[in-house]
């Protein structure tokens, strides 16, 4: 039983609406654009935010960014940690208060949620390096929120109180359809145009299931397509708990993979690197033990 536009519109007001993170992130990105953007420019957009502010200043004073100076402002903690280790931390903020609720409807608990798009955004970062082929605050970020029109579906189901919840076994794509007349990419692109995201960023999460259908094909679709093949499910299974013994699968055979040169072998490394940097940052930062 789909849901009507209004209806979909409605959720998608109230989902911008949880936080004015993810705008305060859309506006700094778009000041990334300018090389005279400094930190003070940062700074003046994040303390808009109070809870942003609180959440960046502790993080900047936990074992992740050293023992160090201790701050207690957003300027110390930006100085403290400099620009770029800056950017990483507010783009971790946004991306922790957007999964910081279950998604009924998806059998996903917030933690979950909350791993699977760390480890997206960290798998996404490590495959730009890989690549250069892309600045890596773009797509950290994008691997980061590539999941945040499930909030609206979400929301969606929700408002029309009926206990519909995904069955583990019909495809995503059209389980949402099915119930909502949108998927979370269509959703989770809308929400990145009304947050003034840069262009390529929304397009990229609108065509991230169907890359060759994008009206501009980019490193950032292709590269979240890639993922989806590579990344195990984060549905149905703790996506914390990504076992030391995952094996890649075989890599599909897309121009993606032959302009990039890669292999199974460089693609399990990539893999390893993220599995280190996702723990110091759950167990460093945020004091997160996935569950065993």
């Amino acid at each position: 039983m789909n849901t009507n536009s209004d209806q979909f519109f409605a959720a998608v007001s109230k989902t911008e609406r949880l936080t004015p993170a993810p705008r305060i992130l859309g506006q700094v990105m778009a000041l990334l654009r300018d090389p005279e953007t400094d930190i003070n420019n940062i700074a003046t957009l994040v303390k808009n935010d109070p809870a942003l502010v609180t959440d960046m200043i502790r993080g900047a004073n936990t074992v992740f960014f050293g023992r160090g100076e201790r701050v207690s402002s957003l300027e110390r903690a930006l100085l403290k940690i400099g620009f770029r280790e800056g950017i990483r931390l507010l783009n971790l903020a946004v991306a922790r208060s957007l999964a910081a609720r279950d998604l009924e409807s998806y059998g996903l608990s917030a933690d979950d949620f909350w791993a699977e798009s760390l480890f997206h955004g960290l798998f996404l970062k490590a495959l730009a390096m890989t690549t250069n082929a892309i600045e890596l605050d773009e797509a950290h970020t994008a691997g980061l929120l590539r999941f945040t029109g499930r909030l609206v579906i979400d929301q969606c189901i929700k408002d029309r109180k009926t206990a519909v919840r995904w069955n583990g076994v019909t495809a995503l794509d059209a389980w949402e359809s099915e119930n909502t007349g949108f998927t979370q990419a269509q959703a989770g692109a809308l929400l990145l145009r009304n947050w003034k995201f840069p262009e390529r960023l929304h397009q990229a999460i609108e065509w991230q299931n169907h890359a060759a259908g994008a009206p501009t094909p980019t490193w950032l679709v292709e590269a979240l397509s890639f993922t989806s093949s590579v990344l195990p499910p984060g549905l149905g299974v703790s996506f914390a708990v990504m076992a030391a013994d995952y094996r890649v699968p075989t890599l599909p055979e897309t121009d993606f993979v032959r302009q990039h040169n890669l292999t199974a072998e460089r693609v399990g490394e990539l893999l390893d690197s993220c599995r280190s940097e996702f723990i110091a940052i759950g167990s460093k930062l945020y004091d997160y033990r996935p569950p065993h």
